[in-house]
């Protein structure tokens, strides 16, 4: 992938002008960032109340239909399209200001 097609693919996914995408100067990243295999994934969702990954537990049965955050305390409803994969610890996704209504 080109930084071009980076760019332009950042900007229609996140709807900024491609302009500011630029000046924020995203990178692609070279080859596989932790070199895991596959028993060291896990699913995962984002707590929507702190933004810091949860872990799914396993089970025949599928996830389960509450996710659990340590950090916050709380237990939360999430979508099967909110779930991804993740490397050892809690969640690999960065943690993100999420702003209340």
């Amino acid at each position: 992938m080109t930084q071009s097609q980076l760019d332009r693919t950042v900007s229609r996914r996140t709807g900024e002008p491609l302009a500011v995408i630029r000046r924020l100067g995203f990178q692609a990243r070279s080859g596989r960032p932790d070199d895991l295999e596959a028993e060291d994934l896990h699913l995962a969702v984002d707590c929507p109340f702190c933004g810091g990954g949860v872990a799914l537990s396993a089970s025949p049965g599928g996830p389960p239909p509450l996710a659990g955050c340590g950090g916050c305390d709380v237990e939360f409803e999430f979508a099967a399209a909110d779930v991804y994969a993740a490397g050892p610890g809690p969640g690999r996704r960065p943690h993100r200001r999420v702003h209340a209504a």
